[in-house]
């Protein structure tokens, strides 16, 4: 059973920071797409949760930038996550509210172009990012409005807090414990919802993407879109592997719908806002929505053809036109990420291939590989002969040579040397490398334990 003591969660943040550190290239291409466009701080990344901790909440404040968008409607950009806001007659109408530390940052940046009251919070989805900041605001009593389902999405953080916890790398005490440790919605609606706030209408939607909750608003009359995570400015998120299912073909719809209201100004909940120009964000949207439908019909074809899931996903390739679209850069994930996502959501979890259907422990399968091989050294041996030509395969060898004898300190060497050259070197995403990451922790807490 891991540790996961706060002194055995805190030391392996340091071993995470330090690997980290320890060489300039991974630095840049871990942090680099960690800021989802924005600003970046490893303060608030990595405490989301906790109300608590003054250094995030000050370094939130420090980082927060106010970026007008249109009239009495602003987009403030905290590290990694935006808040848009519109001014009404009635009061504030605030779209999410970030993590935990920054919710006091967004209330200060507020008061730097407003001191209207807080009026209404609306949540577009109960993440982490999105909801967990409305603490700071409720000295104005605010409706909070969201899905139905923002609760039970709530409570998934609550029920899996060890598990959530490690594939966000969040302190476990920090962790939700209950529905206290949130600001619930006052108000909920199932498919859409209009609002009228000083006057303006506000038409809150619905539509499955990143989660089964999420929601964008339009606002009408200012020609106005407050898009959620459905736009991030590049290629969608709607592929991670260490969460659960995403809604791709919803996520289109979305997409779409947003583009027929022929908005004039894009607020997303990430990356840069787009002013006064119908034009570029008709495309922008288009594209997305394009992407995600031509990786779905890949995905759907590859498996009524019955293909092996794995091909499915290996043999997807993106239109010439949008491969090299900017809008679509594979910054957080990759388009086979999303393939496997579409499967996800349409077949079981065997992969099709048969001994997985009942398999024999990892470990044990890679110690009976590495024996047959002619032991671990040579299978290492091997990978380091690879690493350069087919980095995939060199990561499979090495993790088999340490699955089968993790307490090698060459062979955990190796592992850390393989998948730092593996981010460093070759095509990956930050999801992708941020997982390559947790493994060589792991296996850097291993080595240490066996060494002491």
């Amino acid at each position: 059973m891991t540790d996961v003591t706060p002194e055995a969660e805190a030391h392996r943040n340091e071993v995470r920071i330090g690997l980290v550190l320890s060489d300039p290239d991974l630095t840049e291409a871990i942090v680099g797409g960690g800021a989802f466009g924005g600003a970046y701080s490893p303060l608030v990344a990595q405490n989301m949760f906790d109300r608590h901790h003054p250094e995030a909440i000050e370094d939130a404040k420090r980082l927060v930038e106010v970026v007008p968008v249109g009239e009495r409607q602003w987009l403030v950009r905290l590290p990694i996550v935006n808040c848009a806001v519109f001014e009404t007659d009635e009061g504030l109408v605030v779209v999410d509210t970030g993590m935990a530390p920054g919710g006091p940052a967004i209330l200060q940046a507020i008061r730097t172009v407003s001191d209207a009251p807080i009026h209404t919070i609306v949540y577009t989805h109960a993440h982490v990012d999105h909801c967990m900041g409305t603490w700071a605001f409720m000295d104005d009593a605010p409706e909070v409005i969201a899905h139905a389902d923002a609760p039970a999405r709530f409570e998934r953080y609550v029920k899996l807090r060890g598990s959530v916890s490690r594939y966000m790398s969040q302190p476990l005490a920090s962790f939700p414990a209950s529905d206290a440790d949130w600001v619930p919605p006052t108000r909920t609606f199932r498919d859409t919802l209009s609002i009228t706030i000083g006057g303006e209408r506000f038409d809150l939607v619905h539509r499955r993407g990143e989660t089964d909750d999420q929601l964008y608003v339009s606002v009408p009359s200012r020609r106005a879109v407050a898009s959620a995570d459905y736009y991030q400015g590049f290629l969608p998120n709607a592929g991670n592997g260490k969460r659960v299912q995403r809604y791709v073909e919803e996520w289109a719809v979305a997409l779409r719908e947003m583009a027929a209201l022929e908005p004039l100004h894009l607020l997303p909940a990430h990356g840069e806002p787009v002013e006064n120009d119908p034009a570029h964000i008709a495309e922008v949207l288009g594209v997305h929505a394009e992407a995600l439908e031509h990786i779905v019909e890949h995905t759907l074809a590859g498996l009524n053809a019955r293909e092996r899931q794995d091909v499915v996903a290996d043999s997807l390739e993106m239109p010439a036109h949008l491969a090299g679209h900017p809008a679509l850069n594979e910054q957080y994930v990759s388009p086979a990420d999303i393939s496997r996502m579409v499967m996800k959501q349409y077949c079981g979890w065997w992969d099709d291939i048969p001994s997985h259907w009942a398999p024999a422990r990892f470990d044990e399968q890679a110690a009976m590989i590495c024996e047959l091989a002619g032991g671990v050294d040579r299978v290492v041996e091997r990978a380091r002969e690879l690493a350069d030509v087919d980095p995939r395969m060199a990561c499979h060898l090495v993790d088999w040579a340490w699955y089968a004898d993790p307490a090698d300190p060459a062979t955990a060497r190796a592992v850390i040397e393989l998948y730092t050259s593996r981010v460093v070197n070759s095509s990956h995403n930050t999801q992708e490398a941020l997982m390559y990451l947790d493994h060589m922790t792991d296996v850097q807490l291993v080595s240490d334990r066996r060494v002491d």
